[in-house]
C-alpha cells in the first residue's frame, strides 16, 4: 500500500514536469518514465488482488 502511494506521487510528479517539458526529448524522457511508473503501479495493485481458486 505504501509502495504504490509513493509510485503514485511519482507518476502524478513526472507528469506535471511533461507539462513543463521543454523540447521534445525532455518530453520523451518523462513520458517514459512515466509509463514505467504506470506499469509498477499496475503490477503493485495486481499483488494485491485475491485470486479466486476455480479448482473443483
Amino acid at each position: 500500500m505504501i509502495m504504490t502511494k509513493k509510485l503514485t506521487h511519482k507518476y502524478a510528479f513526472a507528469l506535471l514536469k511533461m507539462k513543463n517539458a521543454e523540447g521534445r526529448n525532455e518530453y520523451m524522457d518523462l513520458a517514459k518514465e512515466a509509463n514505467l511508473l504506470w506499469h509498477q503501479i499496475v503490477c503493485q495493485k495486481s499483488k494485491n488482488i485475491p485470486r479466486i481458486n476455480c479448482r473443483a
